[in-house]
């Protein structure tokens, strides 16, 4: 069962809010990717699919590229 940081259960379409992204991750992308990664902190995303053991979202970077984020348990809380 995937989780979110208080143990409520998450799963493929679930509404998640991003609380964290490890920095030294974000520091790999380009200074305007690094921006839009950061933005996505507090904001609530719905989860795309599970990988690993880890909800999917999917965040734009433009009309053409994107990235999909595999998150943590603490990086994540379900929004109800």
């Amino acid at each position: 069962m995937i989780v979110d940081k208080n143990q409520n259960e998450v799963k493929i379409g679930s509404k998640v809010k991003v609380l964290s992204i490890d920095p030294k991750y974000i520091a790999t992308f380009s200074n305007e990717e690094q921006k839009i990664m950061k933005d996505m902190i507090n904001n609530e995303f719905e989860v795309t699919d599970i990988e690993y053991g880890k909800p999917l979202v999917f965040q734009a970077f433009n009309k053409f590229t994107g990235i999909y984020l595999a998150l943590d348990s603490h990086e994540v809380e379900l929004v109800k």
